[in-house]
């Protein structure tokens, strides 16, 4: 007759919980995986559903009571590890963000937040080139890239790693300064070009001082941001290829 005993039972319990936080952090900050359109059941439910796949095939992790301060630790440290790997694909994915906004601040669209607060602190060029990079991480299958991550993340963190000893890994002051680099180099050739739009406006108010500048000068701004912006969509390839670049070594860790 087999026996099992209690503490073989929490030994099996902690094998599964432990790689079920993970992937659940990972749910819970990656984009796409983390939109209100995928409801929390759901997440939970490929959660367990990833983690019993992934359970048997990881190293063990050591024993410990899930239920002592020692245990609690444990867990909230495989929920960040899976919370930092989504952020870190979140964070490249915000570059774009940050350039729509340095473009629709150049054009002068921020101005709209001011009057409408369901818009929040985005402009429409913001949440324009942020749908974009939402598209182009899905047609990469950036979703199945950072499921393939978060099983990968156990052969290079295993479980039970303390936080300090993989943290260094993400290299967060790497990853902050890539974030503004990446979103100036897409905005840099629009707020140029914008740029010498406002500088030949300001000579045109230099000239014919009766004109009022205020009334043209936006209307002129942004009409000029709208065509560059229509003609360089096709030329954002570029940018979007070193964008998956960085993720996909960022995410290799």
């Amino acid at each position: 007759m087999i026996q099992v005993g209690e503490a073989q039972l929490l030994g099996w319990l902690g094998a599964f919980l432990l790689p079920f936080f993970r992937v659940l952090g990972l749910f819970t900050s990656a984009p796409i995986l983390s939109q209100r359109a995928v409801p929390m059941r759901l997440r939970v439910a490929l959660s367990l559903v990833l983690a019993a796949l992934v359970a048997p095939l990881v190293p063990a992790a050591p024993a410990a009571d899930l239920g002592a301060p020692a245990g609690w630790l444990m867990v909230a440290s495989e929920a960040l590890i899976g919370f930092a790997i989504g952020f870190v694909a979140r964070a490249i994915l915000a570059s774009v963000e940050v350039a729509g906004e340095a473009v629709g601040l150049q054009m002068g669209l921020s101005f709209a937040g001011f009057f409408d607060p369901e818009s929040g602190q985005l402009n429409a060029v913001s949440r324009l080139m942020n749908t974009l990079s939402l598209w182009a991480f899905v047609a990469i299958g950036g979703p199945a890239l950072l499921v393939a991550a978060i099983v990968q993340s156990f052969e290079v963190i295993p479980q039970a790693t303390a936080l300090g000893d993989w943290i260094g890994r993400m290299q967060p002051a790497a990853l902050g300064a890539g974030l503004f680099e990446l979103g100036v180099t897409i905005a840099l050739p629009f707020m140029a070009l914008l740029l010498f739009v406002n500088l030949a406006l300001g000579i045109i108010s230099r000239i014919a001082p009766q004109l009022n500048i205020f009334a043209i000068g936006f209307p002129v701004t942004i009409g000029a941001g709208l065509v560059l912006l229509a003609l360089a969509l096709p030329l954002l390839q570029a940018p979007f290829e070193l964008i998956v670049e960085r993720m996909v070594a960022a995410l290799r860790m």
